[in-house]
């Protein structure tokens, strides 16, 4: 029997009785495509992952949810997106899009117009100025490890996509991350641990640690080496060992 995609299937629910003909069709990809509209965003969300179950007309609709008016669906899009991305069309999406989403409406056009250009050093001082923003602490101009605990997942994603995109893989909080896991990194680790890091990333050369003005600002630079946040290496027993252990905390618990 031919499948249909545009019809009920047995799993699907039909208004008005139990024939197609006799009533509106709540299942299918018309059904998908009616909860798509709806302005009850938890609706379009769940119509995104069953518009998955009918092939590249339901990936054609997940794709433009990316420029849904919500961010949660845009994210919901991009997350399902990311499940799909060794099919070409997929890859072809995501090589050009990244959901610009903040929790707290902070503008990261400027970051992302940095790091297109291969500005990383500029680049690296604006993270840093949108994580202060993020974290109300401008004023201070110093990140607490006590308000990393809390930095909102989406911002914190943006903010890693944007490197990751842009530097091809190479730096990225999520980056660093797998490098920390790698040498064993956990939390309240060992003096020699973040010593092991540091040379990884390359903050440590030659058992001393760099200042902001030493650090390579290029794709040339060991992978992880961004984002420094513009940070003086020399302060960095306390940076690493308190903002660093809560930042790699936050990223697994963002999934990033």
């Amino acid at each position: 029997m031919a499948d249909y995609p545009n019809q009920p299937r047995k799993y699907d629910a039909v208004l008005g009785g139990q024939a197609p003909s006799g009533g509106a069709i709540l299942g299918g990809l018309e059904g998908v495509k009616r909860r798509l509209v709806s302005p009850v965003e938890t609706l379009r969300i769940t119509a995104l992952t069953e518009a998955l179950k009918y092939g590249e007309a339901g990936l054609d609709l997940v794709i433009q949810a990316l420029d849904d008016a919500s961010e949660q669906v845009q994210q919901a899009a991009f997350l399902l997106l990311q499940k799909q991305r060794t099919q070409p069309k997929v890859k072809h999406v995501l090589q050009k899009y990244i959901p610009l989403n903040s929790v707290l409406d902070v503008d990261y056009t400027r970051l992302q117009d940095l790091l297109a250009a291969g500005k990383w050093q500029e680049g690296d001082r604006e993270t840093l100025a949108v994580m202060l923003q993020v974290c109300h602490q401008e004023e201070n101009g110093w990140l607490r490890a006590k308000d990393i605990p809390y930095f909102p997942c989406i911002d914190l994603r943006t903010i890693d996509q944007l490197w990751v995109k842009y530097s091809n893989g190479r730096f990225g909080f999520s980056v660093q991350k797998r490098i920390w896991q790698s040498i064993g990194g956990e939390a309240n680790a060992s003096w020699e641990t973040y010593c092991r890091f540091g040379e990884r990333v390359g903050w440590r050369v030659r058992n001393r640690w760099l200042d902001e003005w030493n650090l390579t600002y290029t794709l040339g630079a060991p992978i992880g080496h961004l984002p420094a946040l513009g940070e003086d290496r020399a302060r960095i027993t306390v940076h690493l060992r308190s903002v660093g252990d809560a930042l790699f905390s936050r990223l697994e618990a963002c999934q990033l």
